[in-house]
């Protein structure tokens, strides 16, 4: 999609590119925007109300928008490193009995302030803030109810159990897989585990179990793809793209280098949040509004030597960003470029 918009329904389009990343409020707003045509905050919000889309930590203990009815394989896979962890911690707890009491408590909405008081009776859990909050979010689908997951809402959120059976933990990383390479195949082993933030061991019989095709990069590695993914020239036109904040692009392989370029490396833009722009399918830049009354600038700060041709693009792009991120603006400014 970032080469051509498409006219989705969000949550369809979430599910296809795969859970969004959702720490800033606005991010998958930005994000979709840049990938599609025509969007309304407000049917993502319609979603969120309907569950045809979750906000939840998934992926890195960080949070994502992801598709409804593909939760319960995420939350299973990527709990996978965490719950070998929190049976060693606990291993003097019985497992079953914890997430069925929890379970239940947490059927009803609940705060973070709650989860807290609730599992710290837990014999074992330490005190500090998260260690609590974690031992609930990797033993239960814990997603968070609307309004959070909408535009810019900064509200605590509260949370739920989402009280579907979770999957084998093979068919939810053979699910996981499969929306991972339609999205960005060719890919190594090593890719989607670090996209994924578990061990590689955890797609193991994925990758055997799941149809795919087999080619090498430059430096003899396996990628893996499904069969029947159109593999665009190296030629192909890349259009200029703002994205947001740790927008999946930027962190859906382990070698970044496959877009954001070496020399960018001491800017740590998948740590920093900096919003970026692409410039023929590399990260050229970053970018961020200033608001003020009727008016909103959109400010470029080149990272690299940007090609004078590309300049019109950079600026059309920003204007079309500030359009959907600020719709009462009446004066658009780009400065930078």
């Amino acid at each position: 999609m970032l080469l051509e918009r498409r006219r989705l329904d969000p949550s369809e389009a979430i599910r296809l590119l795969t859970p969004l990343q959702g720490q800033d409020s606005a991010a998958p707003y930005v994000a979709l925007a840049a990938r599609l045509d025509g969007l309304e905050p407000e049917r993502l919000h319609r979603a969120l109300d309907s569950g045809a889309v979750v906000k939840t930590t998934l992926m890195r203990l960080t949070l994502h928008l992801v598709a409804g009815a593909d939760y319960p394989a995420y939350h299973q896979l990527a709990r996978q490193p965490r719950m070998r962890a929190w049976r060693k911690t606990y291993a003097h707890l019985d497992e079953a009995k914890v997430a069925a009491e929890l379970g239940a408590w947490l059927s009803e909405p609940r705060s973070n302030a709650e989860i807290r008081e609730r599992v710290r009776a837990y014999e074992g859990v330490t005190d500090e803030d998260w260690t609590p909050i974690m031992f609930a979010r990797n033993l239960l689908p814990l997603a968070q109810l609307p309004p959070a997951g909408y535009w810019r809402d900064r509200r605590r959120p509260t949370f739920v159990v989402d009280p579907r059976a979770l999957p084998e933990p093979v068919d939810a990383a053979t699910l996981v897989l499969s929306r991972y390479l339609a999205a960005f195949g060719p890919a190594s082993r090593r890719d989607v585990a670090a996209w994924a933030g578990v061990a590689q061991r955890d797609f193991a019989e994925a990758c055997e179990r799941l149809q795919t095709v087999s080619y090498r990069d430059e430096n003899g590695r396996e990628l893996l793809d499904l069969p029947g993914q159109p593999l665009p020239p190296d030629a192909t036109p890349l259009p200029v793209r703002f994205l947001a904040r740790w927008d999946q692009v930027l962190l859906a392989y382990a070698d970044r280098d496959r877009i954001i370029p070496p020399e960018l490396g001491p800017l740590r833009l998948t740590l920093s949040g900096d919003q970026t722009v692409t410039v023929d399918g590399r990260v050229a830049a970053s970018w961020s509004l200033e608001r003020a009354t009727r008016r909103v600038k959109v400010v470029i700060e080149p990272h690299v030597e940007i090609r004078r041709g590309a300049h019109a693009a950079i600026r059309a792009e920003a204007k079309r960003t500030a359009a959907f991120a600020e719709p009462e603006a009446e004066r658009i400014e780009v400065a930078g470029i």
